[in-house]
């Protein structure tokens, strides 16, 4: 009985609603915009998605949604075994700390972590081409930048829908 006293059912609630949305997400991005492609790079919208739900949800729950994720998108992708399960808990959680004690919950300060986190996930992806492969980074380093800039539009409708899941009721 004491466990039950524990439980909330609005954090209860709004993680399921969060994990609808990281769900719906990842069906985004692999039926949909997987197939697009603009010279030479695809929308990556998972990072984004992970920050936004962070800013909202806080450290630990950012976190934990993250690296469910990252799961999901590491089981989707074949290069990858636990790269993104390792990047998205640490983007949800470092988001969600980030929101709590230093930075805005705006759309602004969305922007700019979602942009960095787009940006640390694509150089993440091209260092296998780069050490093993050989293939110089002024070769890479503009699909880099491409990928993130078509990825960033992405971060606005995923930061007002966690807004409008867990924006009014912020508690730890």
């Amino acid at each position: 009985m004491i466990f039950l006293d524990l439980i909330d059912g609005k954090k209860l609630r709004r993680t399921a609603y969060n994990l609808l949305f990281l769900a719906g997400a990842l069906w985004l991005q692999f039926s949909v915009l997987a197939r697009l492609e603009i010279l030479g790079t695809r929308i990556f919208l998972l990072p984004a998605a992970v920050v936004a739900v962070g800013m909202w949800e806080g450290g630990v729950r950012g976190g934990v949604l993250g690296a469910l994720a990252g799961l999901g998108c590491d089981l989707a992708m074949t290069e990858s075994t636990v790269t993104f399960l390792i990047l998205f808990s640490i983007y949800g959680f470092a988001a969600g700390v980030l929101a709590d004690y230093l930075v805005n919950r705006r759309i602004l300060s969305c922007l700019i972590l979602s942009a960095l986190a787009l940006l640390l996930t694509a150089l993440v992806q091209i260092l296998p081409l780069w050490v093993f492969h050989g293939v110089g980074l002024d070769e890479l380093l503009p699909y880099v930048l491409l990928q993130t800039l078509w990825s960033l539009p992405f971060a606005v409708p995923a930061f007002y829908l966690c807004r409008a899941i867990g924006g009014k009721q912020i508690e730890n």
